[in-house]
């Protein structure tokens, strides 16, 4: 078996663990079915190519869905990490396309040399401020008081998606 077959079934088999993971399965678990399916896959490889076997195997997502019925019992931690850090970027991206609109507003209203602060909706208890320097010497954005918006939203995020509450639900019963 080459290179590229190695790295075809490689690249199968950390795509299974990975929805796996994604379903709430234990690392002991996951690491045995990966032991397993690799096996299976090399065995097949040798029998009626590499083709044939990961095409045999079907999608490496199905095949973790139904090796994990029970998966929707235990905590999502992956999923939480993963959606927490999309909405940590969708608040910095926001805030900055806010802070630039702000500014270009202010750069509208020909105020120059001055610092000018204000409150924008929907960032309640942000001030964002912005400067435009005379004879087109610069220009400054900011925004203060958003560490409850890059803190605070991701968290609240990850634990409603990851739902912890089922770690102690499982040890209680």
């Amino acid at each position: 078996m080459g290179i590229i077959d190695s790295l075809r079934i490689e690249s199968a088999v950390q795509e299974y663990d990975f929805w796996l993971e994604l379903r709430g399965a234990r690392r002991t678990e996951r690491k045995a079915w990966r032991r397993e399916l690799r096996t299976n896959l090399k065995d097949a490889a040798a029998d009626v190519g590499v083709t044939h076997a990961l095409f045999n195997i079907g999608s490496p997502k199905q095949l973790a869905y139904a090796m994990t019925p029970e998966a929707t019992k235990r905590p999502r931690w992956s999923m939480g990490l993963l959606w927490a850090s999309i909405v940590f970027g969708l608040v910095l991206v926001a805030t900055m396309f806010t802070a630039i609109a702000f500014l270009a507003g202010v750069e509208a209203s020909g105020m120059v040399g001055e610092t000018v602060r204000g409150f924008v909706f929907p960032w309640f208890g942000v001030d964002f401020s912005a400067r435009v320097e005379p004879g087109g010497g610069g220009i400054a954005a900011g925004a203060g008081g958003i560490g409850w918006y890059v803190a605070g939203l991701p968290l609240l995020t990850f634990v409603l998606v990851s739902r912890p509450w089922r770690a102690l639900m499982q040890k209680a019963s």
